[in-house]
């Protein structure tokens, strides 16, 4: 037996029954004092954690363990009493009620074990909190998108409407109360069609619930109608929307007003389609209505009229009284010429004082000639415009589906050629178009054709027609007058003067006309004789800016002196654009030509203005000279001239002199100088010279 560390002999209590020693002894009692020590405060502690936090899971096993602990705790603290005190009936209840309490806590925690693994760890709570809380900022998100969707559509200036797969409304925003004139109460629970007007077509409706049905979104158009009874265009946007199992729940419509785009596009259209000054179809207008006439008559076998007619003589009421006369007449003749025909007919300005009819359904040709004098009848009758009283006629040209032709241009050709032949017969009138109209449009253009050719092949020359002072007989200048010879054969210039003009190709053939005659006049034996040079300006050539300076140029080229150039203008040409006119008259005389009034009297000119012109000369109309002898108002009127023209310092010519009883009235008149057949016809240059050799 070693030595013992500890004597406790004193206080053992069985003395040496259990052979305890110091050291064995202290050993026991420290273990268990310790164990009892960490014993009892493991049961403390779980009640500590259980009464903060009290939402722990299964609590009551927390109690049951920690009862547990306690009496193993109070076990071993009982092996320390026992040491001294040998109270084993107490130490044998307590470790039947810890046994008691062990076999309860492992009965009871095996069925807990799944409940409890399933309690997330702290991983897998941190990995749900993460997700948690993307899903709350997702969440916030979108809360922040539906805010922004129902911000839009509060104040979307464009109407939006949800309804239930029924088309019950559900919702409106503010625009769609503010546009329509309803209120929600009177929409609310409603069926969609409130606003329908009845005026869109069955077919639109159609095609917009087979889109919608087969889960489409729908496009288009509708006409609706406010509350107010208003009507007004909306451009509509509708899409279904499906719920869980694919079927629509809702509907979902964004109507823009479009009203005033409407109004704009019906401004642009009749902008397009109508003309701007008589609110008649244009002639874009005209032609969609011409083909569609044809298209009719060719279904419905039927003959219909296409008319063609413009003012005759217009252009002088435009130029004396100003074209704010002019467009106001046009207005008026506009009006009564759509009083002649029905409603479903077309009347079109095509463009000046050109009108176009369409005369539908007609019985016969004789029914189209009806309806031109009709407009012949009303034309005719007074204009009062502006305190002026007007008086103007009209020529119509007709041709005839099917009988003169089946296709728009060749109709609107024919009429034209018709409308050619009524004014070659005295205007005022109406012709159908015939083969004759036809030959002579051909022959139009064939002329025109071949003018185009004339001055390169040199097919014109020049013919001279005397002038002759009517006091002493004797010549003193002569009027140059164009002749053409062409392929075709001659061509008098009647008939292609007139076409020239009309091309455009009279201003180069007037430019050679100066330049041929001047020089002719520059050769012997005429430049001796200081001859007048009388040369006739188109309408063409006056207008153009460039004609001072052509002027000049050809009188510098041919040397030709400028006194002894007498430019003639008719009458008409005067009273356009009357400020221009004088001006160009002025650089003209600054030149040092003669001006020479031609055909004066067939015109309209005023008066007052005919002082204000630089001229030198008049010229009466040989229409006036021929009955001078035989119609007593044909020679007050060739007196009057003649007068009036000394009045105002000018020197008179008479054209168309044919005879001794002519001549001897205007001698007595005293008219200063003459021309006509019944002097000398008009000659070739050459002999025109041998008339002074």
């Amino acid at each position: 037996m070693p030595d013992h560390l500890f004597d406790m002999h004193p206080y053992m209590p069985h003395g040496q029954c259990y052979l305890w020693q110091n050291d064995l002894l202290l050993l026991h009692v420290v273990s268990d004092t310790l164990i009892v020590l960490s014993y009892y405060s493991i049961p403390f502690a779980l009640v500590y954690i259980l009464k903060k936090r009290q939402d722990i899971p299964f609590s009551w096993i927390y109690w049951l363990f920690g009862l547990f602990i306690f009496l193993c705790g109070t076990t071993h603290l009982l092996s320390i009493w026992n040491v001294w005190v040998p109270d084993y009936w107490l130490s044998g209840f307590v470790k039947l009620a810890t046994a008691i309490s062990s076999i309860t806590t492992a009965a009871l925690v095996w069925p807990l074990v799944p409940k409890i693994l399933a309690i997330p760890s702290q991983a897998q709570l941190v990995a749900a909190n993460s997700a948690l809380a993307r899903e709350i900022e997702n969440h916030k998100r979108t809360e922040q998108e539906l805010r922004k969707l129902t911000l839009a559509m509060q104040y979307s200036s464009s109407m939006v409407i949800v309804t239930d797969a029924q088309t019950r409304i559900e919702y409106c925003n503010p625009a769609f109360f503010q546009i329509t004139g309803y209120s929600a109460d009177e929409v609310l629970g409603q069926r969609a069609n409130l606003l329908k007007s009845d005026l869109t077509a069955d077919e639109t409706y159609k095609g917009l619930w087979a889109t919608l049905l087969s889960g489409s979104a729908w496009h288009g158009e509708f006409l609706n109608r406010k509350k107010n009874g208003e009507l007004f265009w909306c451009l509509e946007s509708i899409a279904p929307i499906l719920d869980e199992s694919n079927s629509i729940s809702h509907f979902v419509s964004i109507i823009h007003d479009i009203s005033d785009r409407k109004d704009t596009e019906e401004i642009i259209r009749h902008m397009a389609y109508y003309d701007p000054l008589t609110d008649l179809a244009n002639r874009s207008l005209f032609n969609e209505r011409l083909e569609q006439a044809i298209h009719q008559a060719k279904r419905n076998p039927q003959i219909f009229a296409l008319f063609y007619l413009d003012l005759d003589r217009f252009k002088n009421i435009n130029d004396t009284l100003g074209h704010l006369v002019g467009d106001k007449l046009l207005i008026e003749v506009g009006r009564r010429i759509s009083a002649c025909l029905r409603e479903q007919e077309t009347v079109a300005r095509l463009g000046g004082d050109e009108f176009a009819l369409i005369g539908l359904n007609l019985t016969s040709p004789a029914d189209a000639g009806e309806i031109a004098q009709r407009v012949i009848n009303t034309v005719n009758e007074p204009f009062f415009i502006d305190d002026h009283q007007l008086f103007v006629s009209t020529s119509l040209g007709i041709s005839v589906y099917p009988q003169d032709a089946t296709t728009s241009e060749q109709l609107l050709k024919h009429a034209d050629d018709a409308l050619y032949l009524a004014k070659q017969h005295g205007r005022n009138t109406f012709e159908f178009y015939n083969a004759s109209a036809n030959a002579q449009s051909l022959r139009r253009l064939n002329i025109e054709n071949h003018l185009r050719h004339g001055l390169a092949r040199n097919e014109f020359s020049l013919a001279y027609q005397p002038q002759v002072d009517l006091a002493s007989g004797r010549i003193i200048g002569a009027e140059a007058l164009l002749r053409w010879m062409p392929a075709i054969g001659p061509i008098g210039p009647d008939e292609f003067i007139p076409i020239a003009e009309n091309s455009g190709l009279i201003v180069e053939i007037g430019e050679w006309v100066m330049r041929t005659a001047c020089r002719d006049f520059m050769a012997a034996p005429l430049r001796e004789r200081k001859l007048l040079l009388a040369i006739n300006l188109s309408a063409r050539q006056f207008k153009k800016t460039t004609l001072v300076d052509s002027v000049r140029g050809i009188l510098a080229e041919t040397g030709f002196p400028a006194e002894r150039l007498e430019l003639e203008i008719t009458e008409s040409m005067l009273v356009e654009h009357f400020e221009k006119t004088v001006k160009q008259m002025q650089e003209l005389k600054n030149l040092g030509i003669r001006l020479a009034i031609d055909d004066f009297g067939t015109g309209f000119s005023s008066l007052s203005y005919l002082k204000r012109f630089p001229m030198d000369t008049l010229k009466i109309d040989k229409s006036f000279v021929a009955d001078i002898y035989d119609n007593q108002n044909d020679a007050c009127i060739v007196r009057s001239i003649i007068g009036l023209g000394h009045g105002l310092n000018l020197k008179v010519q008479a054209e168309g002199v044919e005879t001794a009883q002519q001549l001897e009235l205007l001698q007595l008149h005293q008219c200063d100088r003459g021309q006509g057949y019944f002097f000398h016809k008009p000659l070739p240059i050459d002999e025109f010279r041998r008339l002074f050799v």
